[in-house]
């Protein structure tokens, strides 16, 4: 922004001024406000360009014709300032106006040799077909080319923070659980997995996949995901002989074309590599290698996308001081020739260097890190590294010794005192109590306890980070939205992220119906006899359950409608149900109250034959770890196409019986609640 606005503020007020000296048209005080504006821009561009410069990633001898360019473009926009201040100075002013822009051009331009390579505008690449040139034996069918497939065509609509119809295929491990329709693929019947169904439907067809409006396979896309299937191959990441078939191997080779030389980095993906934090620096003349550091201790899944896209140009890397994790690390197996590796003070541990196992690495850093005597030891046996840098880790001295027997001239310990503990910040707290509203509802987080903490917030569904809203104010809403949230401060730990589903009520119930037994007597933890009897409004009042738990009151109880022994049973007639896209109901999870998530909610609509058919299920895995004396609240949303069904039914599937988990060891054998509260078609 700093760079560019008063390149823009420039352009912009020199078209006024072409307007004001030939169409005769008094723009006088527009023309003085932008020249003003764009000296101001111009000054601070210079200054945070010229602080830039000093950065090690930089040789002044490629900078100095850009900032002398630039230097002489402040000066030429200062005088515009003076020059449009004297009277009688009219032509002088637009003689130098026009000499102001021609030096803006030379500097821009050497500007974008800098940042994109000697030849960003030629066009060479549009005329000239590369020779390929490979010679491959086998390969990781998945990595190599499926997964490339999905990423380009695929993941787009099937990732972490957008996952239609419940399925996943950024990972492997995702994939293969498939969706909400179930596996993707059928090992009795290969052919008739769904994969391979939907990426052989005509475009017309809903089902085909990817949708019509995207970028569609080709042939030779659907050939090798097709073979991926029918093979077997789908069910591990190894690698796969091209020897096999010359099919194979055509097709694999078509795909995978590439020069024996390193083609350059698309000028895309390293403009957004700078623009998310990145430091690019070359390797060396026309050899198109590159050396990368992460300048931010955030990370993102852009972060990691945008890093995969340079893949094959990636030599150096340096995650320090960032929280590089082992999540994140699993990307390191990727990069083929990446050669040095920087990871002081990040939070990874041995699962990280076992990505590293099969590398090309050289040099690695591993300075006050978590990693251990035994991921080390693996690593010395099985990498050709030349050099590690371990010190501050967790490994202990006589285990340091040992290791240096082993590899006496590459693994180098030491000692620092630099360590300090940073403390994570509490999540943020938001002050609205009911998250369902009929017109509009403004969100309002608690002031923070620790001072200076700002507040980040987003309302598309994405994780907050360090360039995402500000909170200062409250923040009005008018349809359903979810909102997460994230509290920062400087040399502080980002909180856990807040996420809440704010829900628009539309009204569309007529009439409903529980085909429950709500008229038991029950005594869940006061040893006194109620039931749910006439209970079902709260399904449908507009207003969320109280926290309840262990010990409350029977009218708090009574805020939530329970059922146990039997799945929940909601049958509702629906108005204007085109307008209807999405289904959410509100579920309660606390063991001392032996209530659970159920495992599964199915949602169905009524044919005009009378007969229910499914129209959308969502499979709910039991917590990992929850705490018992935790009342957990959760929105479950399905997506659901309504047009044709004006009655629904919902059913949430109970567990019977507490699970077989280690987590719930205290009451297996018993029966689990259900506890559901509001019920919002929307």
């Amino acid at each position: 922004m700093v760079l560019h606005l008063p390149i823009g503020s420039l352009l912009m007020t020199f078209l006024l001024l072409l307007v004001s000296k030939f169409q005769k048209v008094a723009l006088e005080k527009a023309i003085r406000i932008g020249v003003d504006f764009s000296f101001a821009g111009a000054l601070m561009a210079s200054i945070m360009g010229y602080l830039l410069s000093l950065d090690e990633a930089y040789d002044f001898n490629t900078l100095k014709f850009h900032f002398w360019a630039g230097i002489v473009t402040l000066i030429l926009s200062f005088s515009l300032c003076i020059l449009h201040r004297m009277k009688a100075k009219e032509n002088l002013f637009f003689g130098s106006y026009v000499l102001t822009l021609l030096a803006l051009s030379v500097a821009g331009h050497k500007g974008g040799q800098i940042t994109h390579g000697e030849d960003y505008l030629s066009t060479k690449d549009l005329f000239e077909e590369t020779k390929v040139v490979m010679v491959k034996d086998s390969i990781n069918y998945y990595k190599e080319v499926v997964h490339v497939i999905f990423e380009d065509k695929c993941i787009s609509c099937h990732n972490a923070n957008k996952s239609k119809s419940e399925l996943r295929l950024d990972r492997h491990d995702l994939m293969m659980k498939g969706g909400e329709r179930g596996s993707l693929f059928d090992s009795q019947n290969p052919l008739q997995g769904r994969l391979v169904q939907y990426i052989s439907l005509p475009k017309e067809d809903k089902l085909h996949m990817p949708p019509k409006n995207k970028s569609q396979l080709t042939e030779n896309e659907k050939w090798l995901l097709t073979h991926w299937v029918t093979s077997g191959a789908y069910m591990e990441q190894g690698n796969t002989s091209l020897a096999e078939t010359k099919d194979l191997k055509s097709k694999v080779l078509s795909f995978l074309g590439a020069d024996e030389k390193v083609l350059p980095a698309k000028s895309s993906d390293l403009s957004k590599l700078l623009a998310l934090g990145f430091r690019i620096q070359p390797n060396a003349l026309h050899d198109n290698l590159l050396k990368v550091k992460l300048m931010k201790p955030k990370w993102s899944e852009d972060h990691l996308k945008t890093l995969l896209k340079i893949k094959n140009q990636l030599l150096e890397l340096d995650v320090s001081n960032t929280y590089f994790d082992d999540d994140m690390a699993a990307i390191l197996a990727d990069f083929p020739r990446l050669k040095v590796l920087r990871m002081d003070h990040t939070p990874i541990s041995d699962t990280t260097l076992s990505y590293l196992e099969n590398s090309n690495l050289e040099i690695l850093n591993l300075c006050n890190t978590q990693v251990t005597h035994k991921g080390v030891e693996a690593l010395l046996k099985k990498a050709s590294l030349k050099t590690i840098y371990a010190w501050n880790t967790k490994v202990n001295i006589d285990q340091q010794k040992q290791l240096a027997s082993i590899a006496p001239s590459m693994i180098h310990f030491g000692t620092s005192d630099l360590f300090a503990e940073k403390l994570n910040l509490s999540t943020p707290e938001m002050q609205n109590t009911n998250a369902i509203f009929n017109d509009s509802i403004k969100v309002i987080f608690e002031e923070a306890k620790v001072k200076n903490i700002d507040i980040r917030y987003t309302l598309d569904g994405s994780e907050p980070d360090e360039n995402s809203p500000l909170y200062t104010a409250p923040i009005e809403l008018t349809q359903s939205t979810l909102v997460k949230a994230k509290s920062m401060k400087e040399g502080w730990l980002d909180s856990p992220v807040f996420e809440r589903m704010m829900l628009k009520n539309n009204h569309h119930i007529i009439d409903y119906k529980v085909n429950n037994r709500l008229d038991k007597n029950f005594s869940i933890s006061h040893h006194v006899d109620f039931t749910f009897q006439d209970n079902e409004r709260v399904l449908f009042d507009g207003k969320k359950g109280k926290r309840v738990y262990r010990g409350t009151s029977i009218e708090e109880a009574k805020t939530w409608l329970g059922v146990v022994e039997e799945d929940l049973e909601i049958e509702v007639k629906l108005k204007d149900v085109d307008q209807i896209n999405y289904v959410t109901l509100s579920m309660l999870e606390n063991q001392d109250m032996k209530a659970l998530y159920p495992k599964r909610i199915e949602v169905f609509g009524k044919s005009p034959q009378g007969k229910y058919e499914l129209l959308n299920a969502l499979n709910i895995p039991v917590q990992k770890y929850p705490d018992e004396r935790i009342s957990y609240f959760k929105d479950f949303t399905l997506a659901v196409d309504l047009k044709g069904y004006n009655e629904v039914k919902v059913v949430g599937v109970g567990h019977g019986k507490f699970p077989d988990a280690p987590v719930y060891r205290k009451s297996i054998k018993r029966n689990a609640w259900i506890f559901a509260d509001e019920l919002i078609f929307w």
